[in-house]
């Protein structure tokens, strides 16, 4: 290490000597992308910090596309002093892990660009990856102040960023996307000319491009079918490509290739704390030997891991077939993506694989729903923006894979019987008719929208309520036909810990519901006596009172509810089934 930190003084001292005033350049944010982006020249880079000082100096090396550079920058603002000098591959390497946690991923396309009086400019236009992914932002670097000055931005540019210290590449290595750009982070479209289509119209496109590969091909072709946690890849892509192509094809897992639990254990004591949802924790240089095998034709000892165990257990031989599907999260990751002969995103929105997960994870794990939610905000969605969403950029065509509420969230296994009138009832009455009052309180629930699709349009509620010191965080799917308002649901306990988390992965608040809420028992049926309002802008806006009568108990008949209606005064045809939500 004493060594390496020799190295870097040195270097540093050698730019410092050889740095002269050269770069003057602005920086802007990009509100949308210019046409026939795939058309310009592009390049992959990868970026660390080795020294950034209080002053803002800072050492850095850059690969970009298959060269290898340190460079220092010292200044501020639009006129820096730059000096770069090209090393070598072995140098790059033995400096890079000084510039762990000081990294920027990022894609550069040159762009030419005419203004005033047909002067010219070269557009660096970067779309970042990983950590930052979702940001974007293009430098132009002139000749001399009077140039800049003179810039006429193209229409796609938005706000400029020249003084903003929070969007110099060393502060968002440091930092992060800064939090007013955090808020459109999911607002971003697809920006890579690549094909997408839904699910049953994806699997029609990928049958005809695998058999139009295998009347060039002679060997295996290799499909490589990767997305993010509870896409469908494996049950809605996968296995339905098997089925067509039978005999002929063979699917195997990337989840065969983790290093296990002693592995990670290993590593934690060095101080490289892993988990399984990134793609250290998988074994990429075996499994890319052994896709290089099956395509010559040749056999392979395939692990076997034990899920329960979490550790390689065995190996089995594993014959090449025309057709090899490879199947799991990092399928397009970089070491491996080059073995793929046909490569396949399959996509899903954050809310879908949120509730998708919860659903499957609940009945397959037996995990308590808060644990699922606390690991999927801390630690998958993270390495899904880090890893996963960025490799979408390899595939040769993207299968939208869409939550379905309208059937999927029949899984839950629970269904809200429900209708609401806008009454209230005295306590004479209730006393004559024998409810047992059980409780008061006061609920205060908060909406949601995900930042992936609006739940008004597809009649889905996302609520956590604060009641009593506690929090319920409660998915409701959409209406099932019925007299009544009948919806399936689940909901369970959270702490506000989790609930951070999965706010800050999830979307905005866009209604909060307050109830003074009184609830009684009548025949073995729950109902209730609400106050209610709504807050908008700060200001709580009466709603009114109203008797809510609801039921999750699958055996409840309809007669039951209706009898309680009645004696309560009420009429079932004035019952209302909007939410309080709705109101």
């Amino acid at each position: 290490m004493d060594k390496e930190k020799d190295i870097i003084k040195k270097s540093y001292e050698r730019l410092e000597k050889e740095a002269e005033p050269k770069e003057i350049e602005r920086k802007f944010l990009i509100n949308s992308l210019p046409e026939n982006l795939e058309q310009y020249p592009k390049k992959e880079i990868i970026q660390g910090y080795i020294i950034i000082t209080k002053d803002g100096t800072e050492v850095r090396l850059r690969k970009k596309g298959e060269k290898y550079f340190e460079t220092i920058k010292t200044g501020k603002g639009k006129t820096r002093t730059e000096s770069e000098i090209e090393i070598t591959e072995e140098q790059f390497n033995k400096l890079w892990p000084e510039t762990k946690e000081k990294r920027v991923e990022k894609t550069r396309y040159e762009i030419p660009y005419k203004y005033k009086n047909d002067k010219e400019a070269n557009i660096e236009l970067d779309l970042y990856h990983g950590d930052l992914n979702g940001l974007l932002s293009a430098e132009v670097e002139f000749e001399s102040e009077d140039s800049s000055v003179e810039f006429d931005p193209p229409e796609w540019f938005d706000k400029e960023v020249t003084y903003d210290k929070n969007y110099k590449n060393q502060n968002l290595a440091l930092h992060g996307i800064p939090k007013e750009k955090n808020a459109k982070k999911g607002e971003i479209k697809e920006i890579l000319d690549i094909p997408r289509y839904e699910l049953e119209n994806g699997i029609e496109k990928l049958k005809d491009a695998i058999e139009e590969k295998l009347e060039k091909e002679e060997g295996s072709i290799i499909v490589e079918i990767a997305g993010g946690s509870a896409s469908g890849k494996t049950t809605a892509v996968a296995h339905k490509i098997k089925k067509a192509f039978s005999d002929s094809s063979l699917i195997f897992s990337m989840d065969d290739y983790y290093m296990g639990k002693k592995f990670m254990e290993t590593e934690d004591k060095k101080g490289n704390t892993l988990n399984w949802d990134q793609p250290e924790a998988l074994n990429l240089e075996l499994l890319q030997k052994h896709l290089m095998q099956l395509k010559k034709g040749e056999s392979i000892q395939k692990p076997i891991y034990d899920m329960k165990l979490s550790e390689s257990i065995e190996t089995e031989e594993l014959k090449p077939k025309k057709i090899i599907i490879l199947e799991g999260l990092f399928a397009l990751n970089d070491l491996i993506k080059n073995e793929g002969d046909i490569k396949v995103f399959v996509d899903i929105g954050t809310h879908g694989r949120i509730i998708r997960r919860l659903l499957r994870d609940i009945e397959r794990t037996n995990q308590k729903p808060a644990d699922i939610l606390n690991y999927f905000s801390e630690i998958v969605e993270p390495m899904h923006e880090k890893y996963i969403e960025q490799s979408k950029k390899n595939a040769d065509m993207i299968i939208v894979n869409e939550y379905s509420p309208g059937i999927e969230a029949q899984k839950s296994g629970l269904h809200e019987i429900q209708l609401k009138f806008k009454a209230d009832i005295d306590q004479e009455k209730l006393r004559k008719i024998g409810a047992e009052k059980l409780s008061s309180t006061q609920q205060i629930d908060n909406y949601y929208n995900p930042s992936d699709r609006n739940l008004i349009e597809t009649e889905e509620i996302l609520r956590i309520r604060e009641e009593a010191g506690h929090r319920t965080l409660t998915y409701k799917g959409p209406k099932i036909e019925s007299k009544f308002r009948k919806k399936p649901k689940f909901e369970f306990e959270i702490d506000k810990k989790t609930e951070e988390r999965f706010l800050s992965i999830y979307g905005d608040k866009i209604k909060t519901i307050k109830k003074d809420r009184t609830i009684y028992e009548l025949n073995r049926i729950i109902f209730s006596i609400d106050v209610v309002s709504k807050i908008e802008d700060d200001k709580e806006i009466e709603l009114g009172n109203f008797v809510e009568i609801r039921s999750t108990n699958e055996e409840t008949e309809e007669s039951q509810i209706e009898k309680i209606i009645s004696d309560l005064g009420l009429k079932t045809k004035e019952g209302i089934k909007e939410s309080y939500f709705e109101m």
